[in-house]
Parts: structure tokens; C-alpha cells; sequence
């Protein structure tokens, strides 16, 4: 009998503890980069970025709110993203903090399937000396091996651009 009660009220306790330790996430958000409010600094007569290929991508090396990072140039993808890895390492580095939460979103991932991700504001993405764009709205996505894109939302804030794949640079004109 005392078997039969321990099997009955273990798992309603463990239940009601694990009840008592969530917490409720920020709501979701709707997440729009038509009326984002990213500025560009400095504003100057060009800029060349170096990028390089591996596996036919373009890796750009950026500095993400002061921090050292390599994006993937991709202007296939509507905004910025960060992986689950980075943004944990930019919150320990105190350059995002809980007040660049800006709640959650669903997305369509390549393969058609919704997941949901954090929105986050990133202070500053730095491509170069002058060319520094701010408060950028960027997805978190839960996934600790995704790759950081430099979408769309940041890539229009910069004005036009060519790609001289001979010299392996990114050129933004005014």
C-alpha cells in the first residue's frame, strides 16, 4: 500500500514543483523591418569590406555591440540573426542585456517549418572604421550551431552595394 501511494503522489509532486519554477516568457512580438529604426553613423563616400568564401558563402567579419564576430553576407535573408552561442556570449560579456529583450516571434525556417525566436536589440553592428549601424532588431534562434546572417534589415541601412568577387570585397556606396 505504502508503494502504491509513493507511485501516486511522486509524480503530482514533481508536477506541481516544476509548475512552481517556470516563468512566463515576454509575449510574443511582431517583428517588422519596414519601420525599424536602425540608423547609420558616419555616413561616408564608400566603404570596402573584405570578405572570404568557404562552401560558396560570404563571410564578413563584423563587431557586434564592440565584440569580435564573423556574419554571413546574406542577402537571402530578411534580417540579422544570432545563434543561441553568440547571444549567450554577448549577455555574459554584458553587452546585451535584459533590456535588449524585445520578446519572441515565429519564424519560416528554409525547410517550412515555424520555430519560434527571440528579438533582440543589438546596439551596434560595426563593419568597419565609419561604417556602423545601430539599433538593430536580430533574431536569437534557438539553436546553438546556427550561423550568424547579416540579413536584409541591415544590409538596406548601408545604401547600395557591389561585390567585386576578384578582389574579394564588399563595396557600399552612398
Amino acid at each position: 500500500m505504502k508503494r502504491f501511494l509513493i507511485l501516486l503522489i511522486l509524480p503530482l509532486f514533481l508536477v506541481l514543483a516544476q509548475s512552481c519554477t517556470k516563468t512566463v516568457p515576454p509575449p510574443l512580438v511582431e517583428i517588422s523591418y519596414e519601420d525599424d529604426e536602425t540608423t547609420l553613423m558616419d555616413e561616408g563616400s564608400g566603404y570596402e569590406i573584405p570578405f572570404e568564401v568557404r562552401g560558396g558563402v560570404r563571410y564578413v567579419k563584423v563587431k557586434v555591440n564592440g565584440v569580435e564576430m564573423e556574419m554571413v553576407f546574406d542577402t537571402g535573408a530578411s534580417g540579422v540573426s544570432l545563434s543561441l552561442t553568440e547571444a549567450r556570449f554577448l549577455y555574459k560579456q554584458g553587452t546585451l542585456t535584459d533590456d535588449d529583450i524585445l520578446g519572441y516571434t515565429q519564424s519560416r525556417i528554409a525547410d517550412g517549418s515555424i520555430v519560434e525566436d527571440m528579438v533582440v536589440n543589438l546596439k551596434e553592428i560595426e563593419l568597419t572604421d565609419g561604417l556602423v549601424i545601430e539599433n538593430v532588431k536580430a533574431l536569437v534562434t534557438n539553436n546553438f550551431k546556427a550561423p550568424l546572417l547579416l540579413g536584409n534589415s541591415a544590409l538596406r541601412e548601408l545604401g547600395s552595394f557591389t561585390i567585386d568577387d576578384e578582389n574579394g570585397v564588399i563595396i557600399f556606396q552612398e
